[in-house]
């Protein structure tokens, strides 16, 4: 959650951000980035500064994205997108994450 809300918010920088997402399992990395581009589409003027972030940690640390598209081929991803929409949880990223964090437990 820390990483999704600091993107959002800009309470994390880029190094941080790193960080946060090195310690992540591809799945969850690739669920936050995708949920972030879902729930802030590049047309709402007001997502130009999560988007930026979004796109700052992705650029600026390539292992990023390698990490973020393992994550995009693992079932629990695919499961996720096949039964329910990012924006079904916009304002609930804490229920997303649980979920997804259940499903990869079991």
């Amino acid at each position: 959650m820390r990483l999704l809300k600091g993107l959002e918010d800009g309470s994390v920088d880029a190094v941080d951000a790193r960080i946060l997402a090195e310690d992540l399992d591809p799945v969850l990395l690739y669920i936050i980035v995708r949920y972030l581009r879902e729930v802030y589409p590049a047309t709402d003027p007001a997502a130009s500064p999560v988007l930026e972030r979004v796109l700052k940690l992705t650029s600026t640390y390539p292992k990023m994205v390698e990490k973020s598209k393992a994550g995009e081929q693992d079932p629990v991803s695919r499961w996720f997108e096949s039964e329910s929409s990012f924006r079904d949880f916009r304002g609930r990223a804490d229920e997303l994450i649980e979920l997804i964090i259940d499903k990869l437990e079991t």
